[in-house]
């Protein structure tokens, strides 16, 4: 006797396969903004330390320029 609440097997439709190939683009492409987003965070972290640093550096002067004691 065949049980009729059994539904049979069927094959993913090219609609099914799409929406999972979507989610997968779709995911990665948001992995790809996270990571450009923490690269720009990089950038600018570093150009803040590096004007911190350029003013905190002393002022050179040529050795003729300084006194000189006879």
């Amino acid at each position: 006797m065949i049980n009729a609440n059994i539904l049979p097997m069927t094959t993913p439709t090219i609609r099914d396969r799409n929406s999972g190939t979507d989610a997968i683009r779709r995911r990665a492409l948001e992995r790809l903004y996270e990571r450009r987003a923490a690269v720009d965070e990089l950038i600018e972290s570093l150009e803040i330390y590096q004007r911190c640093h350029d003013s905190q550096r002393a002022v050179c002067i040529s050795f003729s320029e300084m006194p000189k004691c006879s």
